[in-house]
């Protein structure tokens, strides 16, 4: 136990220093170039090299495995059933989150910003996902599966840190519901890919829904001006794509451990 923490401590501890390492980097030779370390380009250059930073360092340092056993079974459906999990976990989501109390969203202008900038969604929705699921998943949860017999519990915790990490407040709840299905995925297929593309799935979303609804104080009811008959025929509809998704990803054993 004591070097599953002493291993978790240390994944967390490089990932952070790389996102602080890049943004002083990145702070430090904006002004050359006669731009903000905030603007919208310096932010979209400081989260590919660090994303890009990371994934080495994780691959290179075999914190997180390279295994390819899992793409030599060919999962293409189970992957497929990834990705329609995702976009019918949205609109039950943005209703949970909207049922919730209001947290502070400390991150919303950051967000717009990278948006809107050419390499945007390469950051958003390709970038973040590759290496939050290598560090989230391929290795602090690996490590905590060694030694949590349950795997339930492993997953959790690792779904809490996961939480945690964003810092944001408004993005906590969704992060850690998403954290439980993201580390499920794993114990359940021993790989980061089938996470990979749920994560890519859903943080595309979020990027053209950003993109279509730039007002970060929108919520789903507003999205349905104000029909709430509309809004819960929504929220069914996407939950016959969500459950029977997770039900076939569930059920393919043949091709998860």
């Amino acid at each position: 136990m004591k070097r599953t923490l002493l291993n978790t401590t240390l994944y967390l501890v490089a990932f952070v220093a790389i996102q602080v390492l890049i943004t002083l980097v990145i702070g430090a030779i904006a002004p050359i170039f006669g731009q903000k370390s905030d603007s919208g380009l310096m932010l979209v250059i400081s989260s590919a090299a660090a994303g890009l930073l990371t994934l080495i360092l994780f691959f290179c340092a075999k914190f997180t495995p390279k295994g390819t056993e899992y793409v030599r079974s060919r999962p293409w459906a189970t992957l497929a059933w990834c990705s329609l999990a995702a976009l019918g976990a949205t609109i039950p989501s943005l209703a949970l989150q909207e049922l919730m109390p209001a947290l502070p969203d400390t991150m919303s202008d950051t967000l717009m910003k990278i948006v809107h900038v050419p390499g945007g969604y390469f950051v958003l929705a390709i970038m973040a996902p590759l290496s939050e699921e290598a560090v989230f998943r391929g290795a602090i949860l690996r490590e905590l599966q060694k030694t949590i017999s349950n795997k339930w519990m492993a997953i959790c915790i690792s779904a809490v840190i996961f939480a945690l990490i964003h810092v944001n407040p408004a993005q906590m709840p969704h992060a850690f519901l998403m954290g439980l299905l993201l580390g499920w995925l794993y114990a359940k297929t021993n790989s980061i890919l089938p996470g990979v593309v749920f994560h890519t799935a859903n943080n595309t979303i979020a990027y053209l829904m950003a993109v279509r609804f730039p007002d970060p104080d929108m919520k789903l009811s507003d999205i349905f001006a104000g029909n709430t008959t509309s809004m819960i025929l929504a929220i069914l509809f996407s939950l016959c794509i969500f459950i029977p998704a997770i039900w076939n990803i569930y059920k393919d054993k043949g091709r998860c451990h």
